[in-house]
């Protein structure tokens, strides 16, 4: 990353590279973090390897963002505002102007979903369609994009009672339509409380939770 787009950059710009030593070292860890590489090698020697999904990834971005002469530039023009010799607002619109002719020239690659297939794994039956309702990154939803079905990971309602939406909550949910939680804690009081959670379905296909207390 250091010599990145030399050879595609004349003598005399000032900064060939991309970042600094510091940026270069924080970034190669994410990428590794996320899964875009791979480290490979001994003890001695230790060399990076783009993984399958890091691949995929570079298939299906545009070209021009591709190109590290092209963070190279950017590199020198920050500099340069830095400096004083350029202005931060004409570079702002620069770079609004690119993303606004990247978003109305890209097209998508054909067959995309057989490089990077979503990550998705059924869980269940969508109680308001009853399609499948599959894991996503921030929730489990249903796999009818027109249903409004979710039942969000970050959920306020289990966040009030102490809890979180884990998978096996969200399983239970769809499959019994209430799940039973013991040592919830109520944020008024400090006391713990065991209970359980009823869900519905709303007229917007929207989950809606209430609590039922077993009477002993």
């Amino acid at each position: 990353m250091e010599r990145a787009g030399a050879d595609e950059m004349p003598d005399e710009v000032e900064r060939k590279g991309i970042g600094t030593s510091a940026t270069r070292a924080a970034t190669i860890e994410k990428l590794v973090r996320i899964g875009f590489v791979e480290r490979k090698g001994n003890k001695k020697t230790k060399y990076l390897l783009p993984t399958h999904k890091g691949v995929a990834l570079i298939t299906v971005m545009p070209e021009q963002i591709k190109s590290p002469s092209m963070t190279a530039e950017w590199e020198q023009k920050l500099l340069d505002v830095e400096k004083g010799t350029f202005q931060d607002a004409e570079f702002m619109r620069e770079i609004d102007g690119m993303v606004t002719e990247l978003v109305g020239t890209y097209k998508i690659v054909e067959d995309d979903e057989l490089l990077m297939p979503p990550s998705t794994e059924k869980i269940g039956i969508c109680p308001s369609c009853g399609q499948q309702v599959v894991e996503r990154q921030k929730g489990y939803s249903c796999e009818n994009r027109q249903c409004n079905f979710v039942l969000w990971k970050q959920n306020r309602f289990f966040e009030a009672l102490g809890k979180k939406m884990t998978k096996q909550t969200a399983i239970k949910l769809l499959s019994d339509g209430k799940v039973a939680l013991k040592g919830c804690k109520s944020k008024k009081t400090g006391k713990s409380y065991d209970t359980t959670v009823v869900m519905t379905v709303d007229e917007t296909q929207r989950a809606v939770f209430t609590l039922d207390f077993e009477k002993k």
